[in-house]
This record gives C-alpha cells, structure tokens and sequence, in this order.
C-alpha cells in the first residue's frame, strides 16, 4: 500500500469532484480516457454542504443524508458514466466540509489523482478557481488535475509535451518527479523552465543564465540520461505568469505540471502562482504537494533520502 501522497503512475483510482458545473463535467472529460486507458478505478464524488457549517467540521457522513436527496444525486451521477463497463466505476454522494470529504476519501481508496475544474473567475484582483477547487486544492495530499476555463477538453490522451515549472526551492520535486515517470511511460517530451522574476538583463547574461541551467540539470536523476532528457530553459521576466503561460503556448504543452506548499497554495510569491496560471492556461494544470527535505537535491537524492528516513 502507498503512503497518502505518493505518487502512482499510472493511478489506479481516480477521483473526480462533481458539482455539475460546466467546469467539473469538464475535467470528467479528460480523465475519464485516462481511466479507460490504464484501467483505473474511476470515483466521482459529490459533496453537499453541511446544513450547519462548523469551525472543527466532523469527518463527512453519507448517514445523515435526506434518503431522496441521496437517490436523486446518486442517480444524476450515473447518467455521467459513460465509461465501459470492464473500467470500475463507483459513486459517492457524501455530506459535509468539501475539504474533509475529499481527503477522507482519498485515505480510504487510496486516490492517486484527483481531477477537478475551475472557473477562473477572479475579484479586486484576487485570483480565484472556483470554491471546490480552490478547497481542494488547499487540502490535497495528492497530484490534483485542475482543468480551467481557457481548456478545449479534446484529446487528452496524446499527451505529447509536458511543461514542469520551478522555483528552484521547493522543499521537494514530486512534480518533477510525477512528469518524469508520465514521460517515460508514454514517450512524451518534457520541458522544465525556470523564470527569474526581475527586469531583463541588458546583455552579457548567457554565464548567468547558465549557472541557472546547470541547477535545472542538477534536479534530475542520474538514470534521467535517454534519448528523451528533458529541455532545460531559463527566461528573465518582469510578469513571471505571462512568461510562463506564453512558453505554454509556444511549445504547444498539453500539460502544466507545478509543485505546491500543502500550507499556503494561494499566496502571490513566484512559487505560488497556481491559481492564476490554473485562471489563464490553454491546458490543464497538475499540482504536485511538496514534502519535507532538500529542495536543491536531485529527484534522486529526495529519494534516497526517503529511504533512509
């Protein structure tokens, strides 16, 4: 059995929050050919608000549910199976903080990936993606595939270019860990990108920029050496989201992989961005929570520092 966190490639259960907006039909419809393609067990999940918020919010229940109320949903979350049957498909309608339930679930079946939308709607400047996924986001132990309004849900599957963003110190890679493995697996190209957020140097940079590609290398696992390394890249920029959403753009990514503070996933320091890169990407968003250790190591000395704790 895998600890709450790791990361399992491919995943064995996938979990999809259903509120029945737009945005969360959505993400239904880029994992669920994930689901059929490695076989996984597909959860969707509905959650109803409690009828008495709480500060301390008890564990979810389904118990206490109106019996029709639990019917009806249960009902409306079937006719969105459109899975074969050979692929295990299971329903859950619980009540409760929508934070709770998830991570409760997640402990119980052993989620590895939970696939949520977003709106991307945004206030006085403030980012926001939506209440479920933004609550979800703050929670989650594991990968969380956030799919927002700017993505054509098309395709999914030809996953051909995987774009992992870093900050350099983080207090752990697991996203980097999590495209590697995705790109092995399917043969896709990886990019790994750093963006210095400052003015763009005048000229005479390039020994600069360098020292920075060499810390991108130092990232990666010895074994990472095959005819697939990853492209290391380095920009300067005043508008580090911008930078980054354009060279999405340019390398035609299908998937932004990020790693993100369990902590404080919504701050507007450089390593936190997800909401707004979420809010404007023409792709879906992967975000990978980060673990205690050496953010300068390598994905392989996190590992064998794993091992030997």
């Amino acid at each position: 059995m895998m600890p709450p966190g790791a990361l399992q490639i491919p995943p064995k259960h996938i979990l999809a929050a259903i509120d029945f907006s737009p945005h969360s039909l959505s993400a239904l419809k880029f994992v669920s050919p994930i689901a059929r393609e490695f076989h996984s067990t597909l959860h969707l999940v509905h959650v109803i608000p409690p009828a008495h918020p709480a500060l301390n919010p008890p564990p979810a229940t389904h118990s206490e549910i109106d019996p029709a109320l639990r019917q009806k949903t249960e009902q409306a979350l079937r006719k969105l199976m459109i899975m074969p049957a050979a692929v295990p498909q299971r329903v859950w309608v619980l009540q409760g903080e929508i934070a709770t339930a998830i991570e409760g679930l997640v402990r119980s079946e052993h989620i590895d990936l939970i696939a949520v939308g977003s709106s991307g709607k945004s206030e006085l400047k403030k980012f926001f993606i939506g209440s479920v996924a933004d609550e979800i986001l703050r929670a989650a132990t594991c990968p969380v595939l956030a799919v927002g309004p700017h993505v054509q849900p098309e395709g999914f599957l030809e996953v051909s270019q995987l774009l992992y963003i870093t900050s350099l110190w983080e207090e752990s890679h697991e996203g980097l860990r999590y495209a590697i493995s995705w790109t092995r697996r399917t043969q896709a190209r990886l990019m790994i990108l750093h963006v210095i957020e400052q003015n763009e140097p005048s000229g005479g940079a390039e020994e600069w920029l360098t020292k920075y590609r060499r810390m991108l290398r130092n990232l990666l696992p010895a074994s990472a050496g095959d005819p697939a390394d990853p492209v290391l890249r380095v920009e300067v920029a005043r508008h580090v989201v911008g930078r980054i959403l354009q060279v999405a753009d340019e390398i035609h990514a299908d998937l932004i992989v990020m790693d993100v503070r369990p902590e404080e996933p919504w701050a507007t320091h450089l390593r936190d961005k997800v909401y707004e890169i979420i809010a404007y990407a023409n792709c879906p968003v992967l975000t990978c929570r980060t673990m205690r250790g050496n953010g300068n190591a390598s994905v392989g000395e996190q590992d064998e520092q794993r091992r030997k704790s």
